[in-house]
């Protein structure tokens, strides 16, 4: 049997790998909610290429009518690492994380040794349930088991008892919907956090971006500042020690090449 490595070169491809953590997920299914695990694929990166995917796994979630099946609610595809890794990479403190998902974010935020605290906001029990049924967290140490705790709430409507001092939101299905910045705000007026990263705060900049009164032709860490300062009007994590405005640059140009963007 080819090996992961040989199935890639024979695509042409690189073999993704990332020096973040990835957990082992077990199989399982509860209710509405099921983890599965695909052998070999390929996916786009957010703000890279293509990628060769070895053992990618995923959540699915079923229609509570039955009528559209399972579909996949999120993976850890390189799309997914790449859109979110920012949220535990420059996680602090005080973290808050809405939405759980496979707890991937929550995982390796609690691995930052910048981060003394991470609180998970998520909506469904089922999702907590399954999580810990996953063994996401198992051979994980207890120092930083402890760090993690999960509360059943709404995103949009949960208040912090404590400081927060940085806030990652993930509640979505898709990246770039129309109401995803006022649901935001929404979730900055509750929290009130010192600093905040949200997925796909990319593809927000650059579209917010294009209603600055004055043209401008290459998109630049003066004119992030400015959109986040004139525009969005929120503490946004904008990393110092990485060109981030040419990685917004490289998602815009990524999803314009897929049709997904125009």
């Amino acid at each position: 049997m080819e090996t992961p490595e040989q199935l890639a070169e024979a695509l042409g491809l690189p073999l993704f790998a990332t020096d973040l953590y990835m957990p082992e997920y077990k199989e399982g299914e509860i209710g509405n909610w099921r983890i599965t695990q695909s052998q070999f694929g390929m996916d786009h990166g957010y703000f890279s290429g293509t990628w060769a995917v070895h053992n990618m796994p995923a959540l699915l979630r079923n229609s509570k009518d039955g009528s559209t099946g399972w579909a996949t609610w999120m993976s850890l595809s390189p799309h997914e690492i790449e859109s979110q890794e920012l949220g535990c990479r420059y996680a602090h403190g005080h973290t808050v994380i809405m939405g759980l998902g496979m707890g991937w974010i929550a995982i390796n935020a609690a691995l930052n040794p910048a981060v003394k605290s991470v609180t998970v906001v998520e909506y469904d029990p089922e999702v907590i349930d399954l999580f810990g049924q996953s063994g996401a967290s198992g051979g994980l140490p207890a120092t930083i088991l402890d760090k993690i705790s999960i509360v059943e709430a709404d995103a949009l409507n949960w208040h912090p008892e404590h400081r927060i001092d940085f806030l990652y939101a993930d509640i979505w299905l898709q990246l770039d919907k129309p109401n995803t910045l006022d649901e935001v705000c929404n979730m900055q007026r509750n929290v009130n956090a010192e600093q905040l990263y949200f997925w796909g705060q990319e593809i927000t900049i650059y579209t917010e971006a294009q209603r600055l009164p004055n043209k401008w032709i290459t998109l630049d860490e003066t004119i992030v500042q400015r959109c986040i300062d004139e525009l969005i009007g929120l503490p946004l994590l904008v990393p110092n020690d990485i060109n981030y405005a040419s990685i917004i640059q490289n998602v815009i140009e990524n999803r314009q090449a897929r049709g997904l963007l125009y």
